[in-house]
């Protein structure tokens, strides 16, 4: 393989966990940003991550980024891929706040859309959430995180893989034998859409364990809380996903036909303005966390103005430029959304 730096300038890490780092990167040839996936390689799991992006690279679907170089070098290993710059879903409502009916619509067809064509090639995602579906700047939905993924066709692990707060009952439970298939996708994605319109998490368990002991117990499935808020549809179309039973829960076929998905249109995206009230928060969020570094720039202009003079400068500009900014963005996009960890 050759080297990366080469074909790729990094311009900044964009996100990071146990699997490794994900960076924006630019083309040096044709300019375009990517996202770079890196990843500490051994011996051990070269061939893993290997078979891993070689699977991506087969897919050909609208709604999983496309692969567009790999690289091994130096004991890690890099996946170039198309950037979503719009961020996780999990960014956009805790940002902006619950999601509207006709946004989770549309996330649930774009998600079952994209279920539907690795169930097809025979693949059981086993991981979907809101932090694995990214926006494009267009607010166009891609699937990611295909680490967890497993043969419908093939034998399937019987260890615990994913996250506990999605998982479907039959998937969590402590006598797990295998005996799943791919509707356990389907649960998940209920779940997800659950948090989406209620911004919080349907189930506030803390392992694994707690989750196994939980629906040992038979315990409730969860539902909307505010039941007035949603269509019967909705109520209907998570029911159906959410059904205890796995041999009685719908496929994701099944759910494409569901009414509460009758009329979601592909295009324009709902979720685009929503997108860039979250953009525009975020800039508001980093200045007001780094106020000083946000007026220190036009400060700067004036070369005889010192440090010190700068920050009291902006310490005294801070309070006014809160509500200059709430009228702007008052003016901009409507009622201000709610801003911080929902309750």
């Amino acid at each position: 393989m050759r080297y990366p730096y080469e074909d790729y300038k990094i311009l900044k890490c964009i996100e990071e966990g146990a699997f490794g780092k994900v960076h924006k990167a630019r083309n040096l040839k044709t300019g375009h940003l990517v996202a770079i996936k890196i990843q500490d390689c051994t011996n051990d799991n070269f061939m893993d991550l290997y078979e891993e992006c070689k699977l991506l690279e087969s897919f050909n679907h609208q709604n999983i980024p496309k692969v567009m170089d790999k690289y091994y070098w130096e004991q890690k290993f890099y996946i170039c891929m198309e950037l979503c710059a719009g961020g996780d879903l999990t960014d956009i409502y805790m940002g902006t706040g619950s999601l509207k009916e006709s946004q989770v619509a549309f996330v649930a067809k774009e998600v079952l859309e994209t279920l539907l064509y690795l169930h097809q090639k025979g693949y059981v995602h086993r991981d979907i959430k809101p932090n694995n579906i990214l926006l494009t700047d267009a607010g166009e939905v891609r699937l990611v995180d295909f680490g967890s993924m497993s043969s419908i066709q093939t034998e399937k692990p019987t260890f615990i893989d994913g996250t506990p707060a999605y998982l479907a009952p039959e998937y969590v439970l402590e006598d797990l034998n295998g005996d799943y298939d791919e509707r356990c996708d389907v649960w998940s994605l209920g779940m997800t859409l659950l948090e989406l319109a209620e911004g919080r998490l349907p189930l506030l368990l803390t392992s694994s364990y707690s989750y196994c002991k939980y629906w040992q117990q038979k315990n409730r499935v969860p539902q909307l809380r505010k039941r007035d808020k949603w269509s019967p549809a909705f109520h209907s179309f998570l029911e159906d996903a959410l059904t205890l039973d796995p041999a009685m829960r719908p496929s994701v076929e099944k759910l494409l036909q569901h009414e509460f998905l009758s009329n979601v249109e592909h295009e324009p995206s709902p979720l685009k303005r929503r997108l860039r009230r979250t953009k525009f928060l975020r800039r508001i969020r980093k200045f007001f966390n780094y106020g000083k570094l946000g007026v220190l720039p036009v400060v700067c202009v004036f070369d005889s103005v010192s440090r010190r003079k700068q920050t009291e400068a902006a310490a005294a500009v801070r309070p006014i430029l809160k509500y200059v900014v709430i009228v702007v963005f008052w003016c901009y996009s409507g009622p201000v959304p709610y801003i911080g960890q929902p309750n």
